[in-house]
């Protein structure tokens, strides 16, 4: 055959590929958003939701000095009402009944047990200084959805973890509106870019054009990754960072890699474990020491502070500090019994998956033939890093740091553990599981990896 007839058969099959990988992400992007449409929760919450929206909101208010809103599908408008006592909210009830009717066509829809509140509905917006005038002792008129029935929620802000991921669900409420599917849009187009970024990382790393779709396909396999890019949790958020600095690693930017270390650990702190993956890769490529030292050291956390600068300005530097010693004293203590608690290595076989939602049914639990073909390889990393490619380093280093972090959280003394962690090794499984159905077709690379391992093993003794 020709060389331009081999060329265009690579063209064309480049462009078969490039249209079944996105049509692929697109896919998954539409099967994450329906599954997060049909959610339905507790009072609208899926599991650890209330948390992190709750905070959200919070923090609109109270930081930035702003609220969402949310006007459900008949068009009625929804407010929480705060009273400064239990004894107000009792002694309120039947008078803010009336006038909700009497003036604004609404209703009293949630009566709060655990925090003196009401949530309400109107057919118009509601006059907040009118509505003071009538009942002098509300400490605060929230718009939007209703809160979870928790003590102090009006006023929680979830400090033990960063503060970026409740940002990025408070901008998405206050473009989308305050709802139960809006504080999922983030979520789901970060892990449709999480799955983009991944394709193109197998790509540059194999310049294989099928292996990407293999990648889509381990993440359709994977419950985990769907479920988690389903709801609004912090980890598919820590999830897309980290595979950012993947990517810019992977390209050799690596102050990039290193900003999106720190902004992964900027939505929560477990994303600070792949700075040792990144230092690792300075070392092996022997890159200049005083990058080393600012890009590993410096930079992340550098970015992380930023991200709580809102904070340290609304409360003061003190009140901050303190919730840091309590946020990083709550990482490494076991939480009161409660949800299904498993150990790092046992997210790999399903020990006590963390159940999220039942009906329709979301759970936290892996493909473990995904994650052990990604452990096999793991064994004949250093061989293809030193015969094949030194990227193959990349993925790996991301793998294995990242894992012995939780390891290390788990020895310092936090037994509760949850399975849904493992979703932010997820994207580092699938490149290696892709790599290694790769070289199965090359069989005898393995043969030789042992060869190489048996003759260091034996020039060394």
């Amino acid at each position: 055959m020709s060389k331009n007839f081999l060329l265009k058969i690579r063209q064309n099959v480049k462009k078969i590929s490039f249209i079944v990988i996105l049509i692929g992400i697109i896919s998954f992007s539409l099967y994450t958003y329906h599954i997060a449409s049909s959610l339905t929760g507790t009072i609208g919450y899926t599991s650890d939701e209330c948390w992190y929206v709750s905070s959200s909101r919070n923090i609109l208010r109270e930081i930035f000095h702003v609220e969402p809103y949310y006007v459900d599908g008949k068009g009625m408008h929804h407010y929480t009402i705060f009273f400064q006592s239990f004894y107000w909210q009792e002694v309120y009830e039947t008078s803010l009944q009336n006038f909700l009717e009497q003036e604004y066509g609404g209703k009293i829809i949630i009566k709060y047990n655990k925090t003196p509140a009401f949530s309400i509905v109107t057919d118009k917006v509601l006059d907040r200084k009118q509505f003071l005038n009538e009942f002098r002792y509300v400490s605060i008129i929230q718009s939007g959805y209703n809160y979870p029935d928790n003590q102090n929620i009006e006023h929680y802000m979830n400090a033990e973890h960063p503060p970026l991921v409740k940002y990025l669900i408070g901008l998405s409420m206050l473009i989308f509106g305050d709802n139960p599917l809006s504080w999922k849009i983030p979520g789901i187009a970060l892990s449709s870019l999480t799955l983009a970024i991944l394709c193109l990382i197998v790509y540059k790393i194999s310049n294989n054009l099928l292996l990407p779709i293999l990648v889509i396909i381990c993440a359709f396999a994977d419950a985990v990754f769907v479920a988690m890019s389903s709801i609004a949790m912090l980890d598919i958020y820590v999830t897309f960072f980290i595979t950012l600095s993947m990517w810019f690693a992977v390209k050799e930017k690596h102050l990039f890699s290193s900003i999106s270390i720190g902004l992964a650990a900027s939505a929560k702190l477990t994303g600070v474990f792949p700075i040792l993956a990144l230092l690792t890769v300075f070392i092996l490529w022997k890159i200049d020491y005083i990058k080393t030292i600012v890009y590993t050291f410096i930079i992340p956390p550098l970015v992380w502070l930023i991200s709580n600068i809102p904070l340290i300005l609304s409360w003061g530097f003190t009140k901050w500090y303190k919730e840091l010693e309590n946020g990083l004293k709550w990482h490494i203590t076991s939480r009161p019994e409660g949800p299904p608690t498993s150990s790092p290595w046992g997210w790999f076989y399903n020990e006590n998956p963390f159940a999220l939602h039942f009906n329709p049914d979301l759970a936290a639990k892996v493909n473990p033939v995904i994650y052990i073909m990604a452990i096999i390889l793991l064994f004949f990393i250093p061989y293809l890093y030193l015969k094949v490619n030194k990227k193959y380093a990349i993925p790996s280093l991301w793998f294995i740091f990242t894992f012995l972090g939780y390891v290390g959280v788990y020895v310092l003394g936090n037994r509760t553990l949850y399975s849904f962690y493992v979703i932010t090794l997820s994207p580092m499984a699938y490149l290696l599981t892709s790599l290694l159905i790769l070289h199965l077709g090359d069989f005898p690379i393995f043969l030789d990896a042992l060869k190489y391992y048996f003759q260091r093993l034996k020039d060394y003794f």
